[in-house]
Formats: C-alpha cells, structure tokens, sequence
C-alpha cells in the first residue's frame, strides 16, 4: 500500500517560508532610502503612528505594524510629540521606532534659506555659522556625481535641453531641520530639492510643459531675475510682463543685481557702491545693463511666487519701473516718463 508524502513534504516547505517571512518582518531593516539620503517627517498635533508609515512602500509599512502589534506592550507610540523628525541611512525596526518613541533629539538645527539666496549666499551664511568651511556647500551642488544622482531621482532637472553644472535655482528657500550630528550639507540639498518637487514641480509641471514664451531652463532664469528685483509679491507678475515687453522689443534687462552673479559675489557683500564700480563691465555675462537678454543662467533660488508670476505675467503697455526710499514701485511706459519718475521719486 503506498503512501502519499507529498503533502508533508508541502507542509514543511509553507513552514519554511513562513519562518523567512517572520524572520524578514523582525529582522530586516528599514532602508529610509536607497541612495542613502535623508526623509523628512512633519509631525502636527493629532499625527500618530500612521503619519510615519504614509509614504513607506507597503511590504515596509505591513511590516512596522506586524513588528509593533507584537511588541505592544514594550512599545509605547502613544505620545508622539509635535516635531520635523529626519530619517536617513538604515534602521533596525528597534531603532525606527525609539527615534518616534523618544523626545526629539536636540542636536536638530533649524536653518533658514532666505527667497533670492544664490549658492554663494548660501555657502557664505553657512560658513559664517560655522556649519561648513568655506566653499563646501558651493562644491557640492556643483559636483557633476551628485548631480547626476539627482536627475535621476527628480524629472524637474532632467527637464531641460542644456547640461547642468549646478542644482542653483532648484534649492528651494524655506526653513529646515538638520541634524548637526549627520552631513549637514547632504541634508539641507536633499531636502531643498524635495521642496522644490512638492512646492512647484508638482503644482506647475503641466503648465511649465505648455508654456511657449519661455523654455524650463530659461523660465527658470527669469523667475530669479524677478526674485532678485522684487519683493512684493503682488507686483512680481506686472515686473515678468515688462521683462518680457523689454525682451520682445531688443532692449536690455538693465537690472543692476545680476551682474553680481557673475562676480561669484554673495549678495549681502554685493551693496549699490559694489555694483556701480562694475557696472560698466561688458566681458561680465551676468551684467544685464551691458549684454542684451537673459543672464547666461539663472542667479538665485526662486520662490514659487516668482515663478507664478513667469507663468501668468500680466500684459500691461509699461517697460519701465523703478523704486521709491520707501520701496513703492512706479511704472512708465516711455523713457520720458520713466526719467520724470526718477526726478520725482529719487531725489
């Protein structure tokens, strides 16, 4: 009389994989990201558990709260506290959940990038807290291995027909947390670019791809050449329609503040006295009072606001614009009137 083994034999090979899958839910880790950079969770009152686990893949998130239902009662999620947490690198799930569990550690800094910041601002503030030597941050988004590795993650750099030799204008001016204890410098780019994907990319990717004044690269330049001329945001699309009356036409930009840019100048050094000693230089590219069109490329980090006002820049018959002492801004139509406002309003 024979005997069937094959059912034993199945039963021992589920037994088997069932064992890998317990062994892979407790004991494998949880990779925040592949190329090592960092995550950023913001906690508001009333998150829990779940707002941790959103954006992880699902075999990771089924994973955490398999771990954690069978840990219950050594694990205490109960009160997480109101915070930016920042991931990165490689975690057991012991070590994930403790950082969520615990107080947030202190050795976060909060940093702030100011809308208009050029790479070299941003390297000379940093340098000046004592965050990085002098230079560093200026290296590193110029880095063409580090650039590539971020075409590769985000389709706003890769949208564009010329090679990038910076990520400048794609670091977006708002206030991070850092850890101070990891690569601070990896973190804030990390971060400034995923801003620039949520604040921007994602709201005007579809517009940007039908807009037919402008490419991406040199909407981008525009957007920054605004940022730097204007700070009300209310005026910022009137400023995009005269740039582009004034480009339409073959007349200069004239805007003083770009040829800093080229001077590789941080802004807060670059003062009206500093400006007016080059004004007059020509083999400068970035001096828009001296060479006709847009700077070679763009000169500051744009808000959104600015690249708003690129997208949707109001039509009026006006080409010319200047400030008062008081910051308010007049607009002429004809160098006439542009000159009566420079009698009026500036002496």
């Amino acid at each position: 009389m024979k005997t069937n083994k094959k059912p034993k034999i199945g039963r021992w090979i589920l037994l088997f994989l069932i064992i890998v899958f317990v062994r892979k839910i407790f004991y494998s880790p949880i990779k925040i990201d592949s190329s090592s950079l960092a995550w950023e969770v913001l906690i508001k009152k009333w998150d829990n558990f779940q707002s941790f686990t959103k954006n992880l893949a699902k075999p990771k998130q089924f994973a955490l709260k398999f771990y954690v239902y069978f840990h219950k009662d050594s694990i205490d999620l109960s009160k997480i506290q109101e915070w930016t947490y920042v991931f990165s690198g490689e975690y057991s799930k012991a070590e994930f959940l403790d950082v969520i569990a615990q107080w947030p550690k202190q050795t976060y800094k909060k940093y702030t990038v100011l809308e208009g910041w050029s790479i070299y601002d941003i390297d000379f503030d940093l340098s000046k807290k004592w965050l990085i030597k002098t230079g560093d941050y200026i290296s590193f988004v110029t880095n063409s291995d580090i650039i590539s590795k971020y075409v590769q993650r985000y389709e706003f750099l890769s949208y564009t027909n010329k090679r990038l030799s910076s990520l400048e204008w794609f670091l977006y001016p708002d206030t991070y947390h850092l850890d101070i204890e990891w690569n601070f410098i990896d973190q804030l780019v990390y971060l400034q670019l995923d801003n620039f994907n949520k604040k921007v990319w994602t709201k005007y990717s579809q517009q940007i791809k039908s807009f037919s004044k402008l490419d991406w690269y040199d909407l981008l330049t525009l957007a920054t050449v605004i940022e730097k001329e204007e700070k009300n945001n209310l005026n910022k699309a009137t400023i995009a329609g005269i740039f582009f009356n004034r480009l339409s036409n073959w007349m200069r930009l004239d805007a003083d503040i770009t040829l800093c840019y080229g001077l590789k100048e941080p802004y807060e050094t670059c003062t009206p006295a500093f400006i007016n000693k080059a004004i007059y230089d020509k083999s400068n590219l970035y001096n828009t009072r001296q060479n006709g069109g847009l700077p070679p490329q763009a000169i500051a980090n744009p808000s959104a606001e600015s690249i708003d006002a690129v997208l949707n820049s109001k039509k009026t018959d006006y080409f010319f614009y200047l400030h008062d002492a008081k910051g308010n801004i007049h607009y002429g139509k004809t160098l006439a009137e542009h000159n009566d406002n420079k009698n009026k309003y500036l002496r």
